[in-house]
């Protein structure tokens, strides 16, 4: 269990049992076993991390109502105007590139640049412009269990509602 521990703990992406068992040296069905354990320990704590599903990957992340404080802390990947842009792509799914600059302005052609080579968006050209939806990867980085735009949507407008209830 502290190794399969370990190796979540270490990871910088969500990774599927086969992979922590190569990591490992473990059979699957043994980081299967301890994987279930892991969860269970962490839910009883009740502390800030939490080990998390997303699909058929699992990764180890802090609780929302601590999300800030790492924030904080954390190194920053993306600057806030590329995460304002990045989530008008994740809530409008699929969005053209020249409604997206009508949102958001001519900087948004360097944000979607940096979004799609981080590989959290992508393009289909259409027309004069292109349609951005955004990739497996970016539910993944989020921790978001959902891979379709509706399911991001209704993600997006659930942590919508909490903040208000917060700040009511």
């Amino acid at each position: 269990m502290r190794i399969v521990e370990a190796v979540l703990f270490s990871s910088d992406k969500p990774m599927r049992v086969g992979e922590i068992a190569k990591v490992a040296n473990l059979k699957p069905e043994e980081v299967s076993k301890a994987m279930k354990k892991l969860r269970k320990h962490y839910d009883e704590r009740n502390g800030a991390i939490e080990i998390v599903r997303i699909g058929n990957k699992y990764v180890m992340q802090l609780k929302d109502d601590y999300a800030e404080y790492g924030y904080k802390m954390g190194k920053r990947e993306l600057t806030d105007e590329e995460l304002k842009t990045l989530a008008i792509i994740a809530y409008y799914q699929p969005i053209t590139q020249s409604e997206l600059r009508r949102l958001r302005g001519s900087r948004v052609y360097q944000h979607v640049d940096e979004l799609k080579k981080r590989g959290l968006i992508y393009s289909k050209v259409q027309g004069r412009t292109s349609v951005l939806r955004t990739t497996k990867r970016f539910a993944e980085y989020f921790g978001i269990d959902a891979s379709k735009p509706e399911d991001i949507k209704k993600f997006f407008e659930e942590k919508m509602s909490k903040g208000g209830e917060k700040n009511e």
